[in-house]
């Protein structure tokens, strides 16, 4: 099962969408484009929130 995170539902304006299975390399991915498309280092616990946040459980992001 996939999760979809859109970055305009994280307050940026852009279009971009990750639609991935739930591993924790869609966190790393989220990260990355934070940093490389809008200058932003989060750490991955403040990531990890940003998408429980949106109703996504832990587990299902780690699994």
């Amino acid at each position: 099962m996939a999760i979809r995170l859109r970055c305009e539902d994280y307050g940026f304006e852009c279009k971009y969408i990750l639609d991935e299975e739930k591993t924790a390399d869609l966190i790393e991915k989220l990260r990355d484009h934070f940093e490389e498309e809008h200058g932003i280092d989060y750490a991955v616990e403040v990531v990890t929130q940003m998408i429980t946040n949106r109703g996504y459980s832990l587990e299902s992001i780690k699994k």
